[in-house]
């Protein structure tokens, strides 16, 4: 809203500017016709003498005879080309006026709309959807109406003020300077809004939702029938739908599904309503914490809870498209945002904020009442239990898991029961410490749970909190028998799928590290400043600009006389003499290297070492008038360089700090972005290398201790 107005105050400001200034040059131009008027009606001498009462002045100079009249033809002439364009610089004030108010109107439209339709969706899901869906679609050309009239505003704003120095006449070398600054300005406005636009126009693609990756395998009611049986029972009582699919694995918590999902590592797709379960917690949980549970997740069924997760995530991935279409047209190579673009960003943020707000509302309500439909199953003694127990088991699994991930070529062929035996054996971790903590789920955002208990009309008192707390007894394991046929076999079994997927994980890996590592050549890359093209520039502009004193020097120029012609030639040769100075100096640093690649250092020409990549903390590199300003952070470990004599200005060092700041020109080729990912990969080579190196000492020592 801000810049909107803002602009709108600059369009009224200019306005009020252009009037005074149309009424200065109309009286400017007055005065030059009244002038030539008089000066062409006087009657030349007779004597065919030098008229000396026919005088103008003009510039702080008086001119008399016919000079004069010359001088006031030529005064007139550039009072009507002035008056023209005054008469052209009006149009543009009521141009950024009415760019900034549009602006501003689609501002506060979208935002009441999205306030409205907030509230209206804390109210109902389907009006949440209906409001948000729309909002969806218009979202994108919305945001690029807001760029493009920003942007317009910006053009018309400095097309204001260029002609204004048009206007004014007589060019001074600054006013040149200050002209070719707004060119820059109207190019840069007019590139982020196209960009903005295109980008925009992506984003009203359709969306087709990624599958679930589930880690597991579906169980049927022969493999499974005390599931089963369980599962009729429960949406019985509870009037739910029945899940199409159930499906175990040994990660993640309980949940339920109604979208595509991708099982993994069969790379079977599923679809339909599923519930999954995680085998480690069925032991670790009592029956009734168990039955709980699941009725909790299929009360998600009847309240159609994934259904309108599912009809939630176009409305999400739709807003988001449009920010990240918004971001890429005016991000710089800094990450820092065009203030073109500012305004569209922030009614984005702001729209996604009111949906997710709205969102969140509904989900943290279906989660109480998916609470009290599983303790209407069972008791509100079970179901706070059953939250609590959950956290408590939590990292007993983990501990298991993790190892497995680590050493997978060592890990038990029963990961739920060396879970159960962890659990067994070292107790549950306090449930005390999770209460305010919310419940992982793969796609909503859960209640804490302490207030979620609340909700069940029970406190977490020490009795309940023990009892959650309390090591599963031995013969727990006898659960799985009462739910599946083959309890061992699909244990181990989920197992098997879990290790495959490690160690397609760690192949994955792998190949990435070594693509990582082979991403950069073993000999050295030297970059250079690639200046020639900008001193051939300094070279030809000094040329031009001494062609131009020569030419001055060698003609006669009315109303300069030889001492005025000697200051301006002797000014203009001393720029041209600067010019070409510093043309010759940038076509001698053309190439000079400023930095060298290596596989495990770069090298700054000036410092007496190399720095290695292992040792570099950070680094961050900076546009800074048309430098590149590379700053690399080295920790206290680490050898810090010292400036060799003759480094010049190029290299600081702040010792103290620990940062060696490099500033440098673009290479030959290379763009600012193009320069920092090929550092970047550099850096990640050198950190590839040293991962494998690691993981490879790491197996090789595991084999010389276990004599695998």
């Amino acid at each position: 809203m801000l810049l909107p107005l803002a602009v709108l105050g600059l369009g009224y400001w200019e306005a009020v500017r252009a009037e005074a200034d149309g009424a200065a040059v109309e009286l400017d131009r007055a005065r030059a016709a009244k002038a030539v008027s008089v000066l062409e009606s006087r009657p030349a001498p007779a004597n065919g003498r030098l008229d000396m009462g026919m005088q103008f002045r003009r510039n702080g100079q008086t001119y008399v005879g016919p000079l004069a009249l010359d001088q006031a033809r030529d005064a007139l002439g550039d009072a009507e080309r002035a008056v023209t364009l005054s008469r052209i610089r009006a149009y543009l004030p009521p141009v950024v006026m009415l760019s900034g108010g549009l602006a501003a109107a689609l501002s506060v439209i979208v935002l009441l709309a999205a306030t409205l339709l907030g509230r209206a969706g804390r109210a109902s899901r389907e009006a949440l959807l209906r409001g948000f869906s729309v909002i969806r679609r218009a979202l994108p050309g919305v945001l690029g109406a807001q760029v493009v009239l920003v942007a317009l505003a910006v053009v018309a704003f400095t097309g204001f003020e260029a002609l204004g120095i048009l206007e004014a006449g007589n060019l001074s070398s600054g006013e040149a300077k200050l002209l070719g600054i707004l060119a820059l300005v109207v190019g840069a406005s007019l590139w982020v809004a196209g960009k903005a636009v295109m980008q925009l126009r992506r984003a009203l693609d359709l969306f087709t939702p990624d599958p679930l990756p589930i880690l597991g395998r579906p169980v049927t009611p022969e493999e499974a029938p005390g599931l089963w049986r369980l599962l009729d029972d429960l949406a019985g009582r509870l009037g739910a739908l029945r899940p199409d699919n159930v499906v175990v694995g040994l990660t993640g918590g309980f949940f339920v599904s109604s979208g595509p999902k991708l099982l993994e590592p069969s790379n079977a797709a599923l679809g339909g309503r599923t519930l999954y379960l995680p085998l480690p917690y069925l032991p670790l949980l009592r029956e009734d914490e168990v039955a709980t549970i699941i009725g909790h997740e299929l009360a998600h069924f009847s309240g159609g809870d994934t259904e309108y997760s599912l009809r939630f995530v176009p409305i999400y991935a739709g807003v988001s498209r449009s920010l990240d279409a918004v971001v890429a047209a005016g991000a710089d190579v800094n990450g820092s945002v065009s203030p073109l673009i500012r305004p569209a960003l922030r009614l984005g943020v702001f729209v996604m904020d009111q949906f997710h707000h709205a969102v969140r509302y509904w989900s943290r309500l279906r989660e109480f009442a998916a609470d009290a439909a599983g303790a209407g199953v069972t008791s509100p003694d079970a179901a706070a239990r059953a939250l609590l127990r959950t956290s408590a088991v939590h990292p007993r699994i983990e501990a298991v898991l993790d190892a497995a991930a680590e050493a997978p070529a060592h890990a038990p062929l029963d990961l739920v029961d060396a879970t159960f035996r962890l659990a067994a054996e070292r107790g549950l971790d306090d449930s005390a410490k999770y209460l305010e903590e919310e419940q992982p789920h793969p796609t909503d955002t859960h209640p804490p749970t302490r207030q979620r208990i609340a909700a069940l009309g029970r406190e977490p008192d020490a009795a309940l909190l023990a009892e959650a707390s309390a090591a599963p007894p031995p013969e727990a394991m006898d659960r799985l028998g009462a739910l599946f046929a083959a309890p061992e076999a699909l244990c181990r079994a989920a197992t098997e799928d879990f290790l495959a997927a490690v160690h397609s994980n760690l192949r994955a890996r792998q190949d990435a590290l070594k693509e990582a590592a082979a991403g950069v050549a073993p000999e050295a890359a030297v970059l250079g400043e690639n200046t020639r093209g900008g001193g051939i520039f300094l070279l030809c502009f000094g040329a031009i600009l001494l062609a131009a004193i020569l030419f001055v020097m060698a003609v006669e120029v009315p109303g300069f006389g030889t001492q005025e012609k000697g200051i301006i030639c002797g000014s203009a040769g001393v720029l041209a003499l600067g010019f070409g100075i510093a043309g010759y100096l940038m076509l001698r640093r053309h190439d000079r290297p400023f930095l060298v690649l290596r596989p495990e250092t770069m090298e700054i020409p000036g410092l007496d070492r190399p720095i290695a990549w292992a040792d570099i903390a950070d680094l961050d590199m900076t546009l800074d008038r048309g430098a590149i300003v590379t700053r690399i952070l080295l920790p206290p470990e680490a050898p810090f360089p010292a400036r060799l004599p003759g480094a010049g200005r190029r290299v600081k060092l702040d010792v103290k700090q620990r940062i060696v700041t490099l500033r440098s020109g673009l290479p030959r080729g290379l763009k600012a972005q193009g320069l920092a990912e090929l550092i970047g990969r550099y850096r990640q080579a050198d950190l590839a290398r040293r991962l494998l190196a690691e993981e490879t000492a790491g197996r090789n020592e595991t084999a010389r201790v276990t004599g695998v």
